[in-house]
């Protein structure tokens, strides 16, 4: 049995302790959270606070070997020219490199489980070893539906190589995007049950400004990308509304939605999607937004709303780190009026329940294993990050 104490305890699940205790087991499961009045055994007393360990709900592992290999700042359809270019240049000594080198930053970083698309089989040796818990979106896209037969094969190929590898693998079909999924394929991702239990479901949502000029008007800069990729988009028809609200009737209620990026959802957004379901989950990846479109979405309007928010790194592709600390570092600095304690609920709770893992992860409650972590070199005065915060895992 294990004592941690640090100036102040962020179960997550109640309010902050000052000089709080946790008790954890040998095997990390939570005993306990005290009060420092009533404990009498031999205490690991730590500067800083600790908190469960992070949840990042939107990760691309596979790409971790393509770090600083795109410009930054050229807006989503620009990052998607020059993701297409830069991916065909690597090495599959390379690709395993970095994945094996993502997951152990992330581990470093304090993060316990991650929401990870993986739309082809690299880092499925990986997650074999099962040192990160993960849930796996393996996503679908064929832009028009002369493609749709041979993208569920190829759905259907990785799910069996998944399942040969990682064999309790946990993992859902998804669509990647409204964009770039066709109706026919919504409607058959919604009828194809691929896994006994796919009760967590993904889509990258409103990344780009662009996205809702193409279904309210069939306009903007994603129309030119299909044409340079020879794409003939002449007989599609715009829904003249937002993407948000074309696409999520094709959705189940009574599934956990994932909706990723959220940069440019607005009030009516929001609104929309709150009242659609009570299951929706808006997943921020501030550095990645920052790095391609060079804008984040106004937080405000979510906690408004009443909004369930996590935290992701997306992939190191569109960001500098796999680190969900320096996430939260940079809404705290443009949103500084967002304290800390609702920070550390986005990074963790409201992960872990929004990948189903909140019964094992996301707060310090008797009978869970959620990690204990570290961060250190705060501002005590206000519990604030600082810009050299760092975190320490150490459980």
């Amino acid at each position: 049995m294990r004592y941690l104490s640090a100036d102040f305890v962020f179960p997550i699940s109640q309010p902050p302790i000052k000089n709080g205790v946790v008790a954890v087991d040998d095997d990390g499961t939570i005993v306990e959270v005290h009060s420092p009045q009533s404990i009498v055994h031999s205490v690991e007393r730590y500067r800083g606070i600790l908190c469960p360990g992070f949840v990042n709900t939107h990760c691309h592992l596979e790409l971790s070997h393509m770090k600083g290999a795109i410009p930054e700042k050229t807006g989503l359809t620009g990052f998607i020219q020059n993701f297409v270019a830069a991916r065909k240049t690597f090495s599959y000594e390379q690709i395993e490199k970095g994945i094996e080198a993502g997951e152990k930053e992330m581990l470093q970083n304090g993060i316990v489980a991650v929401g990870d698309i993986c739309n082809v089989k690299d880092t499925f040796k990986q997650k074999a070893k099962q040192n990160l818990r993960y849930y796996n979106f393996i996503e679908a896209f064929d832009f028009l539906p002369d493609n749709t037969e041979k993208e569920i094969q190829r759905v259907k190929s990785v799910v069996a190589e998944l399942k040969e590898i990682f064999h309790n693998a946990e993992y859902a079909v998804v669509p990647h995007a409204p964009y770039s999924v066709s109706e026919i394929l919504f409607k058959i991702l919604t009828t194809i049950s691929f896994s006994k239990s796919q009760k967590i479901l993904s889509i990258h949502n409103q990344e780009s400004e662009e996205e809702n000029k193409m279904f309210i008007d069939k306009e903007g800069k994603f129309l030119k990308l299909f044409q340079s990729f020879g794409m003939d988009f002449s007989q599609w028809e715009p829904s003249g509304t937002t993407s948000l609200e074309t696409i999520l009737p094709y959705f189940s209620k009574e599934e956990n939605l994932l909706l990723v990026h959220n940069t440019y959802s607005d009030v009516d957004d929001i609104a929309f999607a709150e009242a659609y379901s009570e299951k929706i989950f808006w997943c921020t990846c501030p550095n990645a937004n920052i790095y391609i479109e060079n804008k984040l979405p106004d937080y405000n309007l979510f906690l408004a709303a009443g909004a369930k928010i996590t935290i992701g790194t997306d992939s190191l592709a569109s960001n500098y780190t796999l680190s969900i600390l320096d996430e939260m570092k940079t809404i705290a600095k443009y949103f500084p009026e967002i304290k800390l304690e609702i920070l550390l609920e986005w990074a963790t709770l409201n992960g872990s329940q929004a990948l189903g893992f909140q019964n094992e992860l996301g707060s310090f409650e008797k009978g869970k294993n959620p990690g204990v972590i570290l961060i250190e070199k705060l501002n005590m005065e206000n519990i604030s990050l600082k810009s050299d915060s760092k975190v320490k895992r150490l459980v």
